[in-house]
């Protein structure tokens, strides 16, 4: 006797859990339909399935989520906008939007030195526009 295997759903919201994908894919479409509206944007599903536009809804409309769940749906809609076609009209595949899993390790005092010596070796403005940036990144605690 053949069984229906359930995908797992550790990382879909509670409301979700239970929902058929097609319906949650319903739902993923539509958040990004009315989030597209309250920003401005045209009614237009070309202009709401844009890279940037899935991107930008995903940092910043579907914060309530879990970052997995967030993930799930940029990948759902890519997968639509794919799916209709749309890659045909010219446009770069994006690149991948993935995290290290680890954090990486700060620069040791040594490459920190090396940095400083290569930026001391630039000519002029470039000189000091990469000193002023290392100084902001170290200041700020960016150390990898």
């Amino acid at each position: 006797m053949l069984t229906r295997q359930r995908l797992p759903t550790r990382s879909l919201p509670d409301h979700t859990r239970a929902t058929p994908w097609p319906l949650r894919l319903l739902t993923a479409t539509a958040r990004l339909a009315v989030w597209c509206h309250r920003c401005g944007l045209p009614d237009d599903p070309e202009v709401w399935l844009r890279h940037e536009t899935i991107d930008a809804f995903v940092l910043t409309g579907c914060t309530d989520l879990a970052p997995s769940s967030a993930q799930t749906y940029r990948s759902w809609l890519r997968h639509m906008r794919a799916t209709l076609a749309w890659l045909e009209r010219g446009e770069q595949a994006p690149p991948p939007m993935k995290a290290p899993k680890g954090v990486s390790p700060p620069y040791s005092p040594a490459q920190l030195g090396r940095l400083r010596g290569w930026a001391e070796r630039l000519p002029g403005q470039a000189r000091t526009d990469a000193l002023a940036l290392m100084a902001l990144a170290f200041g700020c605690g960016l150390t990898s």
